[in-house]
């Protein structure tokens, strides 16, 4: 009897709250997608090197996005399903009142709910997952696309497809489980009287309560100005970033509840718009549920600013990557060794084997015992301030970013690398020497290039800096090489070694781990201290003695979609849950607002004037989460793109992403409000047209 009872509830909730069902179908659809990467044994070859599988830089990060995806996705799930079940009980008070009256236990109440739910969330689950399996080849695809690859898709093993499938029914069962226990205990604790009477209950607030809220309001809109002045004015630090975020979360819940408070004021003071028109209907309206609307707008607007920031950033990455890469990796080959007689003749062998050289250069870098140069930038760029720079860069750690000696090189190899990357001679004067450093580094210390050269005692004159991409990240120097006329380099001594390499045609992707083995090494940052240094590069930097470009581009490409990938996925599926939240809630109350409208109709409002007061109400709530989302997550759109210029000289243009991700969340919202518009005025429209 109870089966079949919830067999046909179930069947009548999901026609009332198909939204949310089909929200929590994508939730696990895009669950299951995104994971499959992790047990896919394409992508498994992809992150680990050779043969002894090793985890690459691009697969630990892969691993470690992913599993904060997945808590991020697992907490938003469980507040949804907690929110909807608590929902949902409210909306049914009065049924579950019923029951009770005709002889039901609580315990059989609880039991008949939990059955309802685990027969339609089981439903969307599977539904999900065969979707998924769907959406999993889409997935693939772009994935493939944005790391340069053709997607080779096999079927997926039966181990992987199991681990997937287990990964997504624990997380999603997980949130279920919780969720329930939880609405056993509200029926653990209900009377019949508050079961009745639940629906109808407006929350109020006290005068002392009112003060309180609106003292809120004035201390969360000095946060955002005080975000805001910490963004524009460039003295925010790490631990002002971390303070303003704690204080950002509680601020979208002060900010609601705040402007409540000051509602509730203007209705009991009569303001002159009260009685305009619909008005009072419409701020009553929202009134009546003052704390929960507050808590729901809050939790809105934060889903919203990490859906816009999320994608924003992804966009950024984008565009960071198609731009830089070949700066970054000009050579298809370049290799260092702290040997200085080493003339990579076992190495130069396997190259030649493996594919078609066009250009081999051998050659050495120099130093004169000086670091002149290295502390002047140490000393000069901001990211070595101590403001907002690494702990171990603020704390001195000269060694991690310069070598411990000033990098020279001759003029003959600096111009025959330049010929092998197809870029112009350069021709030095016997007593001239130039500056060579990438770009990022050029603008931000060209102000001060008098003080620089001051600062370098070569006994030669300036000649000028040149800024082309040139391979500074631990091999040509870093930051910066000095290039001198070949006969100065008699009065120095030789610093390490260096081979580089341009190609006729495809490089093997696997020839980097083949090298690695020819020399006794492995892939990894540890071994090669010494003699590989940072810089002031801080944004994708993957310092090795070995650099094949291929592998170190599609490496890096497969690290930046690691993070890209993962944002799009949290911001899509906020969204979902934000719109499902949204347009559940007010179809839902829209059975309870046929009474306020079937009155409004008796007191003389016409059918078109209800329709636009229905879309001046939705639009209201519709609104109210999406502006203070809009207004904080520009700001850290404008950060973003400031913190790109610094750590890659990279200027994105974050101001025009955010604009697509806003026109492109503004269109999916304009789609959820006029279906639930139209839905909501239906709904409405079939209590009033009894009355004509």
């Amino acid at each position: 009897m109870l089966n079949k009872l919830a067999l046909r509830n179930a069947g009548r909730l999901w026609k009332d709250y198909s939204n949310y069902y089909l929200t929590l179908c994508m939730i696990a659809a895009l669950t299951f997608s995104f994971h499959s990467l992790l047990f896919s044994k394409d992508i498994y070859a992809i992150i680990h090197y050779g043969n002894n599988g090793e985890l690459s830089t691009g697969g630990s990060m892969l691993i470690t996005f992913m599993s904060v995806s997945t808590v991020a996705i697992l907490i938003i799930t469980g507040w949804l399903m907690n929110y909807m079940t608590r929902f949902m009980l409210e909306k049914r008070s009065r049924e579950f009142a019923i029951y009770l009256l005709a002889g039901m236990k609580k315990k059989q109440i609880a039991d008949l709910f939990m059955k309802e739910n685990l027969y339609l969330g089981v439903g969307a689950l599977f539904a999900g997952v065969l979707l998924g399996c769907g959406l999993r080849r889409a997935l693939f695809f772009a994935f493939y696309k944005s790391i340069g690859k053709n997607l080779k898709f096999a079927r997926q093993s039966t181990r992987a497809e199991l681990l997937t499938f287990c990964v997504t029914v624990i997380l999603y069962g997980a949130c279920f489980v919780i969720a329930q226990l939880r609405s056993r205990n509200e029926f653990s604790h209900m009377q019949i009287i508050n079961l009745i009477t639940m629906e109808k209950r407006n929350e109020t607030v006290n005068e002392r309560q009112n003060t309180t809220w609106k003292n809120l309001f004035f201390l969360s809109v000095g946060n955002i100005l005080l975000f805001y002045f910490l963004i524009f004015t460039g003295r925010i630090t790490r631990w002002t970033a971390i303070l303003e975020m704690i204080g950002l979360l509680f601020t979208f819940y002060f900010f609601y509840g705040g402007l409540s408070a000051f509602l509730m004021k203007y209705i009991r003071g009569k303001g002159k718009l009260i009685y305009k028109k619909e008005n009072l209907f419409l701020i009553r309206q929202f009134s009546s549920k003052l704390r929960n609307t507050c808590f729901v707008l809050g939790t809105l607007s934060l889903l919203f600013m990490f859906a816009l920031v999320g994608s924003s950033l992804a966009l950024m990455l984008s565009d960071y990557q198609n731009r830089q890469l070949n700066v970054e990796y000009p050579f298809d080959i370049i290799m260092i060794s702290d040997n200085t007689d080493n003339d990579f003749s076992k190495e130069e062998a396997l190259i030649v084997d493996s594919m078609t050289p066009r250009h081999i250069l051998k050659y050495c870098v120099y130093q004169n015992g000086t670091c002149e140069m290295g502390d002047f930038l140490y000393q000069n760029l901001k990211l070595f301030s101590g403001k907002d720079s690494d702990p171990v860069m603020a704390e001195g750690k000269r060694a991690v970013a310069y070598y411990d000696y000033d990098v020279y090189m001759g003029v003959g190899d600096y111009n025959h690398l330049r010929e092998m990357l197809g870029l112009t001679r350069v021709t030095l004067q016997d007593n001239q020497y130039l500056i060579h450093m990438p770009n990022r580094v050029y603008q931000e210390i060209k102000d001060k290039g008098t003080q620089l050269r001051n600062s370098l005692h070569t006994g030669l004159e300036f000649a000028g800096f040149q800024t082309d991409g040139f391979a500074q990240n631990g091999h040509n120097g870093s930051d910066y090489l000095l290039v001198v006329p070949d006969k100065k380099l008699t009065e120095m001594k030789k610093y390490f070694s260096l081979m580089a390499v341009t190609a006729d045609g495809n490089v093997p992707e696997n020839l980097s781990e083949r090298l690695y083995e020819l020399a006794g090494k492995t892939r990894g940052y540890d071994e090669l201290a010494d003699y590989i240094k940072i810089g002031s590069e801080q944004l994708f930097l993957m310092p090795a003695a070995i650099q094949v470009k291929s592998r170190e581009i599609l490496e890096l490409k497969f690290l930046m979609s690691t993070l890209s990938f993962p944002l799009f996925y949290i911001g899509l599926v906020f969204l979902c849950v934000s719109f499902t939240v949204l347009s559940v809630q007010q179809l839902s109350d829209s059975h309870k607002y046929k009474f306020r409208y079937q009155v409004l109709n008796k007191l003389g409002m016409g059918k078109k004037r209800i329709r636009i007061t229905v879309a001046k109400q939705l639009f209201f709530y519709y609104l109210c989460p999406v502006i203070l989302s809009v207004i904080i997550s520009a700001v850290f759109i404008i950060y973003a793109g400031r913190q790109f210029v610094a750590y890659t000289g990279i200027r994105t243009r974050g101001a025009f992403y955010f604009c697509i991700s806003l026109f492109v969340f503004l269109g999916i919202y304009v789609i959820y409000f006029v279906l639930t518009y139209l839905q909501f005025e239906k709904n409405i429209e079939s209590a009033v047209e009894r009355f004509y």
